[in-house]
């Protein structure tokens, strides 16, 4: 058991190695696209004298993603079109990822997930492995983030909201910021204004002409009067950009235009359970659209609850399979989720070694049949390919080198 946790950069930089070491035991790491957009754009900061030279603070970064329990989400573009296709309508609070295969042998039916385009990337920047294609979109990145006219472009984009006004304002921002909350919601909602607001998310989300037409045609054949019921995510996405230009249009939030960049963190929650930063802007907004399942915890609460897992590994020696101490945030967090005293009640015999072992070669030996096909419902099984180096953390949590631990034992 564990539960996909999403990390600003913020919080995944404030990590430290056993911290890192503990997150990947109880959680599964979601990477966002931005985050490893984020990271490469550390590449193009100046050189200051006296500190880490910028090749080095990403190749630090890139060395702090840990390849086992960790899963590289697609990009909120591609969620995007597939929800608005209506080729998938809700995403479970996991990471997506796109299939490379679909395997149907007849008596197995599976996915097979190969390394992605982004994890080959990061795999070459732990070893200060940079090329010219890196060093240019590290340098768009950063131009793109300092752009002056990227928060004009916004308003201009979001103006149709703009006679969303508090009447009265209370003296408590909070207040203020539901008042304005619940006044959007209603407007998202008016039925006159449903076509209105797709075309508005094809536009803003700048979402390819041929696509466009397909959607469109998918509302009118469908019969479709709601957004919200037509494409889930994509109304999720909207309220997301629509409340911050309402929030900044009332004076409620600030300009900044990194916070642009950083509301794209949200729109991947729905990938995630569990969502930390410690940023007051993310904060708010999160709490104002309240994704669906997922749970907060702040970058300090999680940080102390890691420190304190590590803590009773080093006096207990046991590696646990549940988080150890009661009184963290996180253990609150797993115990709504996964009801630890039902799951202790319910608890099936452990499989043996042997067991595992014939399930996982039977895995294997199905997903690299070739017998490629569709299927409909859940798969049986799901392979991922990832490469780990002797030197990364060991799968099994132990905090030791790869080739020191498993590696050593031949596990």
């Amino acid at each position: 058991m564990s539960l996909a946790i999403i990390l600003d950069k913020s919080t995944f930089q404030s990590l430290g190695h056993n911290e890192l070491i503990q997150l990947h035991r109880y959680y599964l790491i979601n990477v966002t696209p931005l985050l490893v957009s984020e990271i490469l754009g550390d590449l193009s900061k100046e050189e200051v004298e006296n500190k880490k030279l910028p090749k080095d603070i990403v190749i630090g970064l890139a060395n702090k993603i840990f390849p086992s329990r960790t899963y590289v989400n697609a990009n909120y573009k591609k969620l995007l079109e597939i929800s608005l296709t209506g080729s998938q309508v809700e995403f479970s609070n996991r990471p997506f990822l796109e299939a490379t295969k679909s395997i149907n042998t007849g008596t197995k039916q599976g996915l097979v997930f190969e390394e992605t385009e982004e994890e080959k990337s990061i795999r070459r920047w732990k070893d200060g492995q940079f090329n010219s294609i890196d060093e240019v979109i590290s340098w768009f990145w950063r131009t793109q983030s300092k752009d002056e006219d990227v928060v004009e472009v916004f308003k201009s984009k979001m103006a149709q909201f703009s006679e969303i006004k508090l009447e009265k304002k209370s003296g408590d921002n909070s207040e203020n910021l539901k008042a304005l909350r619940d006044s959007l919601f209603n407007e998202l909602q008016k039925p006159e204004n449903q076509k209105r607001y797709l075309a508005l998310i094809i536009d803003y989300f700048d979402l390819d002409y041929n696509l466009a037409a397909e959607i469109f045609h998918r509302w009118e054949s469908e019969n479709h009067t709601s957004l919200e019921e037509f494409s889930p995510y994509a109304f999720f996405c909207l309220s997301i950009v629509a409340m911050y230009y309402v929030g900044i249009n009332n004076h409620l939030f600030s300009e900044r235009k990194t916070n642009l960049l950083d509301l794209e963190y949200l729109f991947y929650t729905p990938c995630c359970k569990v969502f930390s930063t410690n940023d007051k802007f993310l904060i708010s907004l999160f709490n104002l659209i309240n994704p669906k399942d997922v749970y907060f915890i702040t970058s300090s609460s999680l940080k102390d609850d890691l420190n304190k897992f590590h803590q009773h590994q080093i006096t207990s020696g046991e590696i646990n399979d549940r988080p150890p101490d009661k009184e963290t945030d996180t253990f609150r967090i797993w115990d709504k989720v996964f009801d630890l005293k039902l799951s202790d009640f319910m608890k099936a015999h452990p499989k043996s070694q042997e067991q595992l072992r014939a399930e996982f070669e039977e895995v294997l030996k199905a997903a690299e049949s070739g017998e490629q096909g569709s299927f409909n419902g859940e798969p049986d099984f799901v392979t991922k390919t990832t490469y780990m180096r002797p030197t990364d953390p060991c799968v099994c949590g132990s905090g030791k080198q790869l080739k020191d631990c498993c590696l050593l034992k031949g596990q």
